[in-house]
């Protein structure tokens, strides 16, 4: 996004580069751009630009700030100090936006008539449209990227919605478990006392019955009697009866009468008592029924009491256990937080103890190895004379034993030359194995290339392949063996030694680590494409990415193809059916893939290659896990739009900046210069360099012959070099400063060349252990003055000029 709002911001600025004074020459109509006229009946071949092209280069430009040396560029109106941009650095990157013209002449403010040749002139109308186009692909990345965040906002919402919604089944789940084990514990509780009731209820029944049974036996007893007597009262009724009647019938007397109105009253009064008998009875009945009930319903109470206490005992043990598991949480958190801050104070300490151990080791180990080499020294100069007479011996008595064999092997000679010139049989004999030895080499050496021709056309690697790391089962142990024993750098190490932007770093670390679990899951591989300037590192970077993924790598250059002609489309089925054969995968590089998958929009497009395109569009239309592609170019833009539909990420390799540029300054010094040359960055703890000078450079040979030749003419004899005129980590900084606009390749060059001049130098005299600044900034300018020579070519061309003096100066 800061990227995009930058081209923004510079798009609006460019879009007020319109010059604001001063310049009669884009006064008049006629020199007006041709673009901001309306007129269609002038303008033909109308297609759309290619905005994504023209966003890469705005991306580019540099805007600049610089005062005018003139007083005719500005007025009074302006400050002499503007925005702009400068021609030459927008030459290489947009050229149909720079105009050349022959010559322009103004007056300046002295009323003096100058001219200008060859004077590079800005077309405002193509920056303007560059930038429109700029927006317009800001506007669609802006549109893109909101799409994608709304998309991630709803998947988000969706995603907290979900876990929300799991949070609360969980939740409810552990409620409705923690419900069911109280439940369980309340019934199994309640079981108990059911037991215990029911065998209580089993003792009451007996007893109750026992009781029961009494009761009725005293009821059956009561009703025996009541029934007794109701049988005597009926007797007594009846002889009452037959007795009242037999005084009816006597007409008894009136004492009779009396007496069986006594004897009615006394048989109310039985049939009362029997009444009340019956009544009392039943009453007795229904209150043991309502003992019974009571009973009842006082257990079911103390039954529902004793549950209700059961649960409130339960509710009141499960707090109490979840207050005592958080505080045990806590107690654990702290305990482990104690626990890390300890082992993390522990491991500091260790580290500098370690440090301060391997400082005093290292500290030793060259106070040692000083005093080593100082007693070596004292020990050759005391005993010179016993060391050269030593010396003088060894040399004698090799030089006689080398005479001796010298002589023994010319006898040999001569013998055998004598014996063959001597009889004539045995010259013809030498001469005819002679022929027949040469004769069956040649014909040896011929079939040989031969066979190795059919062998790789019938089962080696195509001809469009030049470079592929596909080995056999042998070498492939061999190099297992070999990282086993540490003697090969292990798997993970291959971008150890390759210096890229950090953001391109970590693009290319995640690409290459989606390809690796790509290919162990057997998904499909994802084609990508590798653009930017010349010299950026996108080969190497290509092996090591095949290297790191796992995948062998074959690469193989667009320009091979168009030669092929008709044989384009057969040698290119037969680079995919080699690659199908792969049991690792392949990754494929097609550098310069411009010059065959160009836009078939071009009319100079060959049928070769247009069938040539179509096989690759062919082969690469669906995704698979067998090879992914990866193609290189330096222009983008000139690609089919098919070939761009196939790549699945674009990685772009810019200029290093000062960082990277630092880096790979140091990493080149110590592969062209220390290791092959010995010669060393000057440190901190050598700033003091006449000490670690030897004393034979001292006495004037380092001076004269490790610098440059104006340093050499300049330095006195016999004055050894100080330590700021040696090359130090500030040296090599201002280096990085220096190449800027350099690419990889530019500065690999550039210490080839300096390991060059190092050994010219050595010629003359024995190399010292440290580089002089002269000979280092030397090298250093004359390459930047080639590489701004090199745009300037690139720009304006050359023109050969000569002089009387004999030197020769190129003419823009």
């Amino acid at each position: 996004l800061a990227t995009s709002a930058w081209v923004t911001f510079a798009g609006i600025g460019l879009a007020f580069l319109r010059p604001t004074s001063g310049n009669w020459l884009l006064q008049c109509s006629s020199c007006v751009d041709q673009a901001f006229f309306g007129d269609e009946s002038l303008k033909e071949n109308v297609e759309d630009a290619n905005i994504e092209l023209l966003h890469a280069q705005i991306r580019k430009l540099r805007l600049r700030e610089f005062d005018h040396k003139e007083d005719e560029f500005y007025n009074k109106f302006f400050s002499k100090r503007q925005l702009g941009i400068l021609t030459s650095e927008v030459q290489p990157i947009m050229p149909s936006a720079v105009a050349r013209l022959s010559e322009r002449r103004w007056t300046s403010a002295k009323g003096i008539s100058n001219m200008t040749k060859n004077v590079m002139l800005l077309r405002d109308s193509h920056l303007l449209m560059a930038s429109v186009a700029s927006l317009q692909v800001v506007g669609r990345t802006a549109e893109r990227l909101e799409a994608a965040v709304d998309k991630l906002n709803k998947e988000m919402l969706e995603v907290w919605e979900e876990q929300n919604d799991s949070r609360r089944k969980r939740e409810e789940m552990l409620e409705q478990m923690v419900r069911i084990i109280a439940k369980v514990e309340v019934l199994q509780h309640a079981l108990s006392k059911t037991e215990e009731g029911f065998v209580r209820i089993d003792g009451d029944l007996r007893n109750f019955k026992a009781a029961q049974e009494e009761i009725s036996d005293a009821l059956q007893r009561g009703l025996e009697d009541v029934r007794n007597r109701t049988l005597a009262q009926d007797a007594s009724i009846a002889s009452f009866q037959d007795a009242f009647r037999a005084a009816v019938d006597r007409e008894a007397r009136a004492d009779l009468v009396e007496k069986r109105k006594e004897a009615e009253a006394a048989v109310e009064v039985a049939l009362v008592r029997r009444s009340i008998e019956k009544v009392r009875w039943e009453e007795e009945q229904k209150t043991i029924k309502m003992r019974g009930e009571d009973q009842r319903r006082s257990e079911d109470h103390s039954s529902k009491l004793h549950q209700d206490r059961v649960a409130h005992e339960l509710a009141q043990k499960k707090l109490a256990d979840l207050e005592i598991m958080q505080q045990q949480e806590e107690s654990n958190i702290r305990q482990e937080e104690a626990r890390v801050k300890g082992e993390t104070e522990l491991l500091k300490l260790k580290l500098l103890s370690e440090e301060k151990r391997a400082e005093l080791g290292v500290q030793q180990a060259i106070e040692a190895a000083k005093v080593e080499q100082e007693a070596k020294l004292r020990d050759k100069r005391e005993n010179e004379d016993v060391n050269l007479r030593h010396l003088k011996a060894e040399m004698l008595e090799k030089r006689q034993q080398t005479v001796e064999a010298i002589r023994a092997t010319a006898e040999i000679i001569h013998s055998w030359i004598s014996s063959l010139f001597g009889n004539p049989n045995h010259l013809l004999l030498a001469i005819g194995s002679v022929v027949a030895t040469a004769a069956g080499l040649y014909v040896s050496r011929e079939m040989a290339i031969l066979l190795r021709e059919q062998l790789n056309k019938r089962l080696g690697r195509p001809s469009l392949v030049r470079k592929t790391d596909r080995r056999g089962s042998l070498q492939q142990a061999w190099i297992g063996l070999l990282r086993f024993l540490r003697l090969r750098p292990p798997h993970g190490s291959e971008f150890s030694d390759v210096v890229l932007h950090p953001r391109l770093h970590q693009q290319v670390m995640r690409l290459a680590d989606a390809t690796r679990s790509a290919k162990r899951r057997h998904m499909p591989l994802q084609h990508v494409m590798f653009y930017g300037p010349p010299g950026t590192g996108k080969t190497m970077v290509a092996q090591r990415f095949a290297e790191f993924s796992g995948l062998e790598y074959a690469i193989m250059s667009g320009g091979d193809v168009a030669p092929l002609e008709e044989q384009a489309v057969t040698e290119l089925h037969k680079l995919f059916s080699w690659v199908h054969r792969s049991r690792r995968g392949v990754l494929l590089f097609i550098d310069e893939a411009d010059a065959f998958l160009a836009s078939r929009k071009r009319g100079n497009m060959s049928e070769s290659l247009r069938n040539a395109l179509t096989t690759m569009l062919y082969h690469t239309g669906t995704p698979s896990s067998q090879f992914m592609m990866v193609l290189a170019t330096n222009r983008p833009g000139d690609l089919d739009s098919a070939v761009l539909d196939r790549v699945d990420e674009s990685v772009e390799f810019g200029l290093p900046d000062v960082d990277a540029r630092m880096g790979m300054v140091r990493m080149y010094f110590d592969m062209y210069i220390t290791k092959p040359l010995g010669i060393k960055i000057l440190k901190a703890e050598d700033s003091t360099a006449g000490l670690l000078v030897d004393r034979a450079k001292q006495q004037g040979r380092f001076a004269r012959c490790s610098c440059s030749r104006k340093q050499r003419s300049e330095t006195p004899k016999g004055v050894p070099l100080k330590a700021d005129d040696l090359t130090d980590e500030e040296s090599l900084a201002e280096v990085a400063r220096r190449i800027a606009g350099f690419s990889g390749r530019e500065i690999s060059k550039m210490f080839t060349s300096l390991q060059t001049h190092v050994l010219y130098n050595a010629q003359r005299a024995e190399l010292s252990r440290f580089m002089p600044k002269g000979l280092l900034f030397e090298v250093v300018d004359a390459k930047a003055l080639e590489h701004h020579r090199t745009g300037e070519f690139q720009v304006s061309g050359y023109n050969y000029e000569h002089t009387e003096n004999g030197k020769m100066k190129p003419a823009a």
